[in-house]
């Protein structure tokens, strides 16, 4: 009986040791790397399929651009994050897209930044786009922008029924709402159309309208509600440092 059950053990030993190492191999081939020299100045390191970028892998471009994510037969597909920097009027410009790609461009959901830096160091514009892109461009969701100069903080919200923009502050922004703080708002749902501004103000003939504007704009604040707190949230996405 002990002599069968020992024979009965080995044989399992075996079978386990024997997968073991199969799937270690499956793994370690499924993880194979190479090196693809696209062009001069245009390399690639990851997985591979018939000479071509497939599976995860990192591309530069003449070391001012970068992809790292999805590749499907050669080109962008699946999840990545992109990053190109540039020059312009003295100042360095960095563009980062995270999220989806189809047939190299952005498709799905992602987030693209847009940070504006002077020589010495300072950021002076910071942008954040998040939501749904559609060929190659941003299509429905949140921006915010953040700048060094007026307005510090712009806001806008897009999709198939509502567009809403927002310039003023980004702190306690429900309350801001409530109480009229912002000093400018365009709203716009199907057919109803409202632009209220402060400098409206400055203006006798427009006072009242005015007014009456942002009173009816402050009626819609459970509506406008979870805007504010995304608008909140991503405003802290972009700083100024």
């Amino acid at each position: 009986m002990k002599k069968t059950v020992m024979m009965m053990f080995s044989f399992a030993l075996v079978f386990v040791l024997t997968t073991a190492a199969g799937g270690a191999s499956k793994a370690e081939a499924a993880t194979t790397k190479e090196y693809l020299e696209i062009s001069k100045n245009v390399l690639y390191y990851g997985e591979v399929k018939n000479g071509l970028p497939h599976g995860k892998g990192t591309m530069t471009w003449y070391q001012t651009k970068s992809y790292s994510g999805d590749w499907v037969n050669g080109k962008r597909n699946g999840m990545g994050k992109y990053v190109a920097n540039s020059t312009s009027d003295h100042k360095e410009i960095k563009i980062t897209y995270d999220g989806a790609w189809k047939n190299d461009q952005k498709v799905g959901n992602g987030a693209l930044y847009t940070r504006v830096t002077d020589f010495d160091g300072e950021v002076e514009y910071h942008k954040i786009q998040f939501g749904t892109f559609a060929n190659d461009v941003f299509a429905a969701g949140y921006s915010v922008a953040h700048n060094e100069k007026d307005p510090v903080y712009s806001f806008n919200y897009k999709d198939a029924k509502l567009n809403l923009q927002i310039m003023g502050t980004n702190a306690n922004m429900k309350d801001a709402w409530k109480n009229g703080k912002f000093t400018t708002i365009q709203y716009k749902k199907g057919d109803v159309m409202k632009h209220y501004s402060v400098k409206f103000n400055e203006n006798p003939s427009l006072v009242k309208q005015n007014k009456a504007t942002l009173e009816f704009l402050k009626k819609l604040q459970a509506q406008i509600n979870p805007h504010l707190v995304k608008f909140e949230a991503l405003s802290k996405r972009v700083p100024l440092a």
